[in-house]
Parts: structure tokens; C-alpha cells; sequence
């Protein structure tokens, strides 16, 4: 069961270091390696995965709103007239509420990964001296100091 244990230990810190999006995608070892043309394209890509995390998040939710009430509505019906049709429709309805299920459930990874992703990208990007997003070049640092002559 040690053996076990150590090799399970060992293949994750394994998986772990080599589960880096910059060192798959750009094959540095860490992300201030990276020029400023690979960060944008990173950033490009990590804002269309939030987009697309929004997207399947929310429309999953509605489908499961959608599912919801068709199964209640027609599961109401069955057992009122024992009909072959409101079955239909129920089967239906818990059909769409395991699809709206699957699209959040796939939503909500994508658009954290996407979040984390775009803003570390922002931070490796303040290192070039400009924002991506909007194009401001940052002012100089300023500060107060002191010269002693002799």
C-alpha cells in the first residue's frame, strides 16, 4: 500500500510540473520567458475560453430552467390523465435538464481556466510596459531621492 501511495504521490507531482499551459503550448519554463507576441495571442486565447465558459455556463443553466419546468409540468399531467404523451414530454424535459447539467458543469472549469489564465497573462504583460487590453503605455515610475554630494 506504500508503494502504492509513493507512486501515486510521485505521478501527480510529475503531471503537476509538466501541466503548465506556457510549457506545453510555447515550450518555456516559465512564463516571464515568453515574448510579448506569445502573450497576447495567450491572452487572445484566454479571453475566447471565458467567453466560451460564459456561454456553455449560462446556457446550460437556461436549458436546465427549460427541462425543469417541461418535466414538472408534464409529470403534473400524467398523473392526472395516465397519458403516453406526458410521459413523452417528461422523458423530454429530464433530457434537457441532463444536457443543461453537462453544458454547466463543462462551463464553469473553462471560465475559471479562462479567468486565471487571461489574468496572468495581464501580469506577465505589465512587464512589457503596456497593457494589452487597452494599449496605455504606463508612466515612468516616480518617486522621491535623495543625492548626497561630497
Amino acid at each position: 500500500m506504500k508503494k502504492f501511495l509513493v507512486i501515486l504521490i510521485l505521478g501527480l507531482l510529475v503531471i503537476n510540473v509538466q501541466a503548465q499551459w506556457y510549457s506545453r503550448s510555447f515550450g518555456a519554463d516559465n512564463i516571464n520567458d515568453l515574448s510579448q507576441a506569445q502573450l497576447n495571442y495567450a491572452l487572445q486565447r484566454a479571453e475566447s475560453n471565458v467567453k466560451i465558459g460564459r456561454i456553455l455556463t449560462l446556457s446550460g443553466v437556461g436549458t436546465f430552467t427549460l427541462g425543469t419546468f417541461i418535466a414538472a409540468n408534464s409529470f403534473a399531467n400524467f398523473l392526472i390523465s395516465w397519458d403516453s404523451n406526458n410521459l413523452d414530454q417528461y422523458i423530454a424535459g429530464g433530457m434537457l435538464m441532463l444536457l443543461g447539467m453537462g453544458a454547466t458543469a463543462a462551463g464553469i472549469p473553462v471560465w475559471i481556466l479562462g479567468a486565471s489564465r487571461k489574468k496572468k497573462v495581464e501580469v506577465a504583460l505589465l512587464r512589457f510596459n503596456s497593457s494589452s487590453i487597452s494599449n496605455y503605455k504606463l508612466p515612468q515610475q516616480l518617486g522621491l531621492g535623495l543625492k548626497v554630494n561630497f
